[in-house]
């Protein structure tokens, strides 16, 4: 097993190289299905900000677009990432645009700002890269009594997804590690209130038919056939791509 510290420095070397390069946009295609999970991910961010604190927790990816928004409203923003060019990138969108946020180089497993202090701290894309215990346990000092964390993630249940990350190396790290239902379970030692819900089955062949420009309402009907299987079959639930995890009552 890796040392902590050669894990670290391995994340934020892959980071600083896929913010810098784009590694990533040549699978973007698959991306282009995920609008659903996005919107509910946004609308709970984007509701009334005024006077709360957020935090972008891995804010790299999110390329500082929510940020921006929420500090326009009045908001109180901070943004960390173990990437070192993504923050001085963002750092310096900011200063530009004359936004007030807050960007830091920062350990996600082991935050430095004071206990109670967020009321929303979001992330896509960041849990499945980090020690789960130690993520959970600092994301719930760092949020207030009635703060919730929300985060996009993909599951690792699937065989054809693992299939597919098995033949793309090079957009990865090799210590992520995709969620499994144990890791969200994992997260009951840490918060009272754990919600998950399940995106994209079916809607995952869409892509392989379209190279691009998925018609939306084919998009749709096939969110809608997902719904329904993951209600009426949960077992299928495991294998769907993405879940969409909210975390409040933070256990002291």
């Amino acid at each position: 097993m890796k040392a902590v510290e050669e894990r670290l420095r391995d994340e934020q070397d892959f980071h600083n190289q896929i913010f810098e390069e784009q590694t990533r946009d040549k699978v973007g295609r698959f991306y282009a299905i995920n609008k659903s999970i996005h919107e509910s991910y946004e609308d709970f961010i984007l509701s009334h900000p005024q006077s709360k604190t957020y935090l972008e927790y891995g804010c790299g990816m999110g390329k500082g677009d929510r940020l921006e928004e929420l500090a326009k409203q009045g908001a109180n923003c901070h943004g960390i990432d173990i990437s070192d060019y993504a923050i001085n990138q963002l750092s310096g969108e900011a200063q530009e645009k004359k936004l007030n946020i807050d960007y830091q180089v920062m350990n996600a497993e082991e935050m430095t700002f004071k206990d109670d202090y967020f009321d929303v701290i979001f992330g896509t894309g960041i849990l499945h890269h980090l020690d789960l215990e130690k993520a959970y346990k600092s994301i719930s000092e760092k949020l207030k009594p009635d703060g919730t964390a929300i985060f996009i993630e993909p599951l690792g249940h699937n065989p054809i997804i693992n299939g597919f990350r098995n033949k793309t190396p090079e957009i990865r790290t090799e210590d992520e590690h995709p969620l499994l239902m144990k890791d969200l379970k994992q997260a009951e030692s840490y918060f009272e209130n754990i919600e998950v819900k399940h995106f994209y089955l079916t809607t995952l062949a869409l892509p392989l038919v379209f190279k691009k420009n998925i018609p939306n309402g084919l998009l749709k009907f096939f969110n809608g056939v997902d719904g329904i299987l993951f209600k009426i079959l949960p077992f299928l639930r495991k294998h769907s791509w993405q879940v969409l995890l909210k975390f409040s009552g933070s256990k002291r």
